[in-house]
C-alpha cells in the first residue's frame, strides 16, 4: 500500500470510528456520581485479607501418569525445523514490526505517555510490562496505573497495587465469555460479581512503600435496575451505608478525603453488585500512565461483542495516546483453526477498539511460539527406531544383506500450534495495516516456529514446562526485544527530549 493511501484510510477510519463513537455515546446513559466526603486515618495497620474455606482434600490424592507428558527430544525438534526450512523458507521479517522511532512519535514531551493494553494471561502476568517500565529508567512516582481492575486476585494475574483482598461470595465475570459482562463491560472487560450479603473487597492504596497518596478514590461499579445498598469504610474507620439507586447504567462512588488515604473496604449489604474496578488518583510527577487490563483466557472476542458505549464511558476523560491489544494464544488454542472466521472477529475488534479510541495510535502484539507435549515412552521408541540394527553373521549377511534403516519421518505435530500461531500473526499484521494499527510478533521476536523448544532449553529457561507461556525471564526477553523494536527507552521519556 503507497503511503498517500495508508494515511488517507487511517484519518477516514479515524472519522468514521469518532461517529460511531457520537453515535453510541448518545445513546448510552449518564454516568451516576456519588460523591462522598470520608475521613481519612492515621497510623492505619497493614490489610489483613479474611480467610477463605479451605476445601476438604480428597480421601486418596490422584497418583501421577506413568506416561507422563514431557517435552520432546531436541534431535526430532530439529528434524522438524528442517523440514519446514525446506518447506516453507521463512519470509524476510515484516518491517512492520520495526520501527525504532515508534515511541519517539507518540511519546509527550511534557506529558509522557499514557497507554493501555489489553490481553491474556501473557500480559496479565505482568513480567513483560513490568521490565518496559525497568527500561523507561523512570522513578516509582513517574509511573502510575489508574484504575486497579476487578482482575485482581484472580490467580495469574499481578497488579501493581500494595495489596487487594476477595473474599468468598465473588465470581470473575469476563464479557469475552459473558453475555451480561460484555453488556456492562468495566474497563478491563472483567467485572466482580456478588449476591451475597457480606461479601467483600478489600484494597490498599498506599505506594510501594507503604505511604498514603491518594485523596480520592472513585469506585467503578454497575447501577442495576435494582437498588443496591453497600457499606464502605476507610482506613478502618466508621462505615458509611450507601443505597444506590441512579437509573440502570455505569455508575461511581467518588470518595473525598482532606488527607490521604490508605485502605478502603467494601461490603455488600443487599442486592446483586458489579464491581468494575477503583480509579486512583495520578501524581503531579507522572511520565508514564501504564494501565495493563489482561485476564488469563481471555480473547478478543471481548472487543466484539462489548457494549462500546457503556465501555466507553469509563475513558471519557482519559485521553490514551496508545492503545494495545495482545491476544492470539486462546484464539489459536484448536486443531481446526479457522483463519477467516478468526480475521472477521479481528476486523469487528480492531473496529469496535478505534471506536471508542479514534485518536490514539494502536498497537497489535501478536502471540509466541507455542509448542507441544509429547508422551514420556514417546521418547524411548524414538530413540529405539533411531538405533542402528544389531550385526548379524557373516553367513546371514551374505545371504540377505540388509537394507540402511528407515529415518523415521518428522512428526509435524510438533508445530501444529505453530503455524496456527504464525498465521495469527500475520492476520494480526494485516488487519493492523488495514485499520492504521502496528503490529509487533512475539513469534517472530522468538525466531519463528519451533522456536518455543529452543527458548524452554536454555539456561535459565525462557519457556514454562507447559511450552505455552514464558518464564518471568522469557517475558524479559521479549520486552527487550519489543524496545529495541520499537524505541522504547530512557531517553524518550526524559522531559523535554525533543519528542
Amino acid at each position: 500500500m503507497c503511503p498517500f493511501n495508508k494515511v488517507f484510510l487511517m484519518n477516514l477510519h479515524r472519522f468514521l470510528a469518532c461517529a460511531l463513537w457520537c453515535c453510541a455515546a448518545a445513546q448510552s446513559q449518564a454516568m451516576a456520581v456519588i460523591t462522598l466526603e470520608v475521613t481519612a486515618q492515621a497510623g492505619v495497620p497493614d490489610l489483613v485479607c479474611r480467610a477463605k474455606p479451605v476445601p476438604i482434600p480428597a480421601a486418596t490424592p490422584p497418583s501421577l501418569p506413568d506416561d507422563p507428558l514431557v517435552q520432546p527430544d531436541m534431535e526430532e525438534v530439529e528434524a522438524v525445523r528442517r523440514e519446514v526450512a525446506v518447506a516453507e523458507p521463512e519470509s524476510p521479517r515484516n518491517p512492520a514490526w520495526q520501527q525504532a522511532d515508534f515511541f519517539r512519535r507518540i511519546v509527550d514531551e511534557r506529558q509522557g505517555l499514557r497507554m493501555a493494553l489489553w490481553g491474556d494471561s501473557h500480559m496479565a502476568a505482568a513480567f513483560f510490562s513490568q521490565e518496559l517500565i525497568r527500561l523507561s529508567g523512570l522513578a516509582a512516582d513517574q509511573v502510575y496505573s489508574s484504575v486497579i481492575p476487578a482482575t485482581m486476585n484472580r490467580a495469574g494475574v499481578r497488579l501493581p497495587v500494595r495489596k487487594t483482598c476477595v473474599s468468598a461470595g465473588w465470581t470473575y465475570d469476563a464479557a469475552y465469555r459473558s453475555k451480561e459482562a460484555a453488556e456492562a463491560p468495566g474497563p478491563a472487560m472483567v467485572s466482580l460479581v456478588a449476591h451475597q450479603p457480606g461479601a467483600l473487597l478489600q484494597w490498599d492504596v498506599r505506594n510501594g512503600e507503604g505511604v498514603a497518596v491518594n485523596k480520592k478514590l472513585r469506585l467503578l461499579v454497575h447501577q442495576s435496575a435494582q437498588p443496591i445498598t453497600i457499606g464502605l469504610a476507610v482506613d478502618e474507620g466508621e462505615e458509611y451505608i450507601l443505597k444506590l439507586n441512579a437509573d440502570q447504567g455505569p455508575a461511581v462512588v467518588e470518595l473525598h478525603a482532606d488527607k490521604p488515604l490508605s485502605t478502603l473496604a467494601l461490603r455488600l449489604i443487599s442486592g446483586t453488585l458489579r464491581v468494575h474496578g477503583l480509579a486512583l488518583e495520578p501524581s503531579p510527577a507522572v511520565r508514564l500512565q501504564f494501565d495493563v487490563f489482561a485476564f488469563p483466557g481471555a480473547t478478543a472476542r471481548s472487543w466484539q461483542q462489548a457494549d462500546m458505549g457503556y465501555l466507553g464511558q469509563w475513558f471519557s476523560n482519559n485521553p490514551y495516546q496508545l492503545v494495545a491489544l495482545a491476544y492470539g494464544t486462546n484464539e489459536g488454542n484448536q486443531k481446526n483453526f479457522d483463519a477467516t472466521a478468526y480475521e472477521d472477529g479481528l476486523v469487528q475488534a480492531v473496529r469496535n477498539l478505534r471506536t471508542v479510541f479514534p485518536q490514539a495510535q494502536c498497537l497489535l502484539i501478536g502471540p509466541g511460539d507455542r509448542g507441544v507435549l509429547v508422551r514420556r515412552s514417546s521418547l524411548h521408541q524414538s530413540k529405539k527406531k533411531g538405533k542402528a540394527p544389531a550385526k548379524k553373521s557373516k553367513a546371514a549377511a551374505r545371504a540377505a544383506p540388509a537394507a540402511p534403516p528407515a529415518k523415521r519421518p518428522p512428526d509435524r505435530v510438533l508445530l501444529q500450534y505453530s503455524a496456527i500461531h504464525q498465521k495469527i500473526n500475520d492476520i494480526q499484521t494485516r488487519v493492523g495495516d488495514q485499520w492504521g494499527c502496528s503490529a509487533w510478533s512475539m513469534l517472530y521476536a522468538m525466531g519463528g516456529q519451533a522456536s518455543s523448544y529452543i527458548w524452554a532449553a536454555r539456561k535459565p529457561p525462557l519457556m514454562a514446562q507447559d511450552l505455552i507461556h514464558f518464564t518471568p525471564a522469557g517475558y524479559k526477553q521479549l520486552a527487550d526485544i519489543f524496545s529495541k523494536d520499537f524505541g522504547w527507552s530512557e531517553e524518550v521519556f526524559k522531559a523535554g527530549a525533543g519528542n
